[in-house]
């Protein structure tokens, strides 16, 4: 069984404002289990202890949310148990998944994606196992195309769905992976400050470590239908 072992990251012990309501959610639906906090201190003397011939590329990661999604497979791999993101409302126990080895989500923005906001796994899974022996060859994916796309491909959620990809979930044993409608529902980025969310979840406003490139591209998603309607009509307005 996946261990009754809940794990959430921030800087510090304070949360934001914010984010309480969705902590103290997690908390009080899943009563009987071990809650855990790590801030970045606790993570880095982890990670110093636990995995010392990786701390050198761990603290050399550019961007700290690279470090807190590194930091989720080093934990879940040494401990097993939940991760998830701060952001994210439970509104129901996790005790429907602790049956299953490994338990993935798919994103509330892309469907063929997965997301790395939220999964379970039992201790010394093999696939957690793969995901950090292949954290180096990652290391530099995008490095050039600026903050979004590099943490996105080198330790974010398209690395976690590559990952994923490449390893063949088939072979994964005794494996889940929640539906859309259970996890996410109607949320995407697009209306994370009103969706009603899915059965287990609600997604709402999270960020934290988007910059400006990060804005643009889900403005974009947000208003691709719109901004091509304006692309054909100034295409129009050129050829006439």
């Amino acid at each position: 069984m996946i261990p009754k072992i809940i794990h959430q990251t921030w800087k510090n012990e304070i949360i934001p404002d914010k984010w309480k309501d969705a902590v103290e959610s997690v908390k009080e639906n899943n009563k009987k289990y071990k809650y855990i906090l790590w801030t970045d201190i606790m993570m880095d003397n982890f990670v110093k202890q636990e995995y010392p011939l990786f701390y050198k590329h761990y603290i050399n990661y550019p961007y700290n949310i690279q470090r807190c999604d590194v930091f989720r497979y080093l934990v879940l791999y040494k401990y097993g148990g939940i991760y998830l993101d701060m952001d994210i409302i439970c509104k129901k126990s996790f005790d429907d998944f602790l049956k299953y080895n490994i338990v993935f989500a798919r994103s509330y923005n892309i469907n063929s994606s997965f997301t790395n906001s939220f999964f379970m796994s039992i201790p010394k899974h093999p696939f957690i196992k793969y995901c950090i022996e292949n954290l180096l060859d990652n290391y530099y994916n995008f490095y050039y195309f600026g903050k979004h796309l590099h943490i996105m491909y080198s330790t974010g959620p398209l690395f976690l769905t590559k990952m994923i990809n490449n390893y063949n979930i088939s072979k994964i044993n005794n494996v889940y992976i929640l539906s859309n409608e259970e996890f996410s529902g109607d949320c995407n980025v697009c209306n994370e400050n009103y969706c009603k969310g899915g059965k287990y979840f609600i997604h709402i406003n999270g960020n934290s470590w988007h910059s400006f490139d990060s804005t643009l591209y889900n403005f974009i998603f947000c208003n691709y239908h719109k901004l091509l309607i304006l692309l054909l009509f100034i295409i129009i307005l050129l050829k006439i």
